[in-house]
């Protein structure tokens, strides 16, 4: 008799299961028809964390949470999704982190994306803060170029469009490598690789200088810098008014457009925007209220809009848990700009 109960429990378990995935995946796709305010309108796939851990692919990349995030940005109105390989920095200069299992997932989930549409921005990714601020690791030169060309491999056996060699680099790497590395990685990247390769740096406290000052910029397709506006008070970084936040971008993209004319660059991206800085939410909150955000993200599309930008990577973005949970602040102010009514 306990056999059958156990037998008929399983039973109405595995039913719901696949009742589940059915509703998922036999659920009508978006008709949305795309505006489009830029060429690329990029949003970040999935910010579970900025640091590696060993379920982040799982948790972040499964068959249910693919199908439901990428008809969140197909309804957007995106056309480009930003996917990062994370790992972590080890003090003697190594990496943690699952490469294989890394590309396995990913394989899947790029091509769900391809089905669907999208172009697909992949960067290896290690996140800057534990450098540059704790100080925890430090990152090998030659183990990082290796990773980076293992990624480019992979982005050109799976028709990924665009390819940055990491992100802020001008933080992670030591300033007299940082300038040199990202010329010398590009033609070796473009060996393996026939997509675009941007870049991705850091600008806050003139750390783009480093580049330009080793002529970093030369070659690469589309320019980039991450825009993350802060301001010092008194020695307090923060952002206190929407004012401040018009005042940063227009600064930030005032200086891509004179480093795309110097290295006669076309393409100009805000790779990504975001906002992690409001009025002291920095102290107590990783993001600040949705609706804050999404007027931040607001006001930067219009002053990257003025300057004629080639496109944007929005940071967070979806009534996700790993976004803003159930707000949709953000991606009903981009639905908006970004599709037809």
């Amino acid at each position: 008799m306990k056999r059958i109960w156990i037998w008929i429990i399983l039973t109405l378990v595995a039913l719901v299961l696949i009742a589940t995935s059915s509703y998922f995946y036999f659920q009508k796709e978006p008709t949305v028809q795309i505006k489009k305010e830029f060429d690329i309108q990029g949003l970040t796939w999935r910010t579970y964390s900025y640091y590696y851990n060993p379920f982040i692919y799982k948790q972040g990349y499964n068959f249910l949470s693919n199908k439901r995030i990428l008809n969140k940005a197909k309804n957007t109105g995106a056309n480009f999704l930003l996917i990062r390989a994370f790992y972590n920095g080890t003090p003697d200069g190594g990496l943690e982190g699952n490469t294989e299992k890394a590309q396995r997932v990913l394989k899947k989930a790029i091509n769900e994306a391809h089905k669907k549409g999208f172009k697909i921005f992949l960067v290896p990714y290690v996140e800057s803060r534990e450098y540059w601020v704790n100080k925890k690791w430090r990152l090998s030169e030659d183990i990082w170029t290796e990773t980076v060309l293992t990624w480019a491999k992979f982005a050109q056996e799976n028709e990924v469009e665009m390819f940055a060699p990491g992100v802020e680099m001008n933080l992670i790497l030591d300033e007299k490598i940082s300038g040199r590395w990202l010329k010398e990685i590009l033609p070796q990247i473009r060996e393996i690789y026939s997509g675009k390769v941007i870049t991705a740096e850091h600008y806050d406290a003139e750390r783009w200088k480093i580049l330009d000052k080793s002529q970093s910029f030369w070659g690469y397709d589309c320019l980039g810098l991450t825009f993350y506006p802060r301001k010092e008070y008194d020695g307090v970084s923060d952002i206190r008014s929407f004012e401040d936040v018009r005042d940063y971008i227009k600064k930030e993209a005032t200086t891509i457009d004179k480093l795309a004319e110097k290295y006669n660059i076309s393409c100009k991206l805000a790779v990504p925007m975001g906002l992690d800085y409001w009025q002291g939410s920095a102290e107590h909150s990783p993001l600040p209220d949705a609706q804050i955000y999404a007027q931040a993200i607001s006001i930067g599309l219009d002053i990257l809009k003025e300057h004629n930008f080639s496109g944007v990577f929005i940071g967070h973005w979806a009534d996700e848990d790993d976004h803003f949970g159930k707000r949709k602040d953000v991606r009903e102010m981009l639905k908006k700009r970004w599709t037809e009514e």
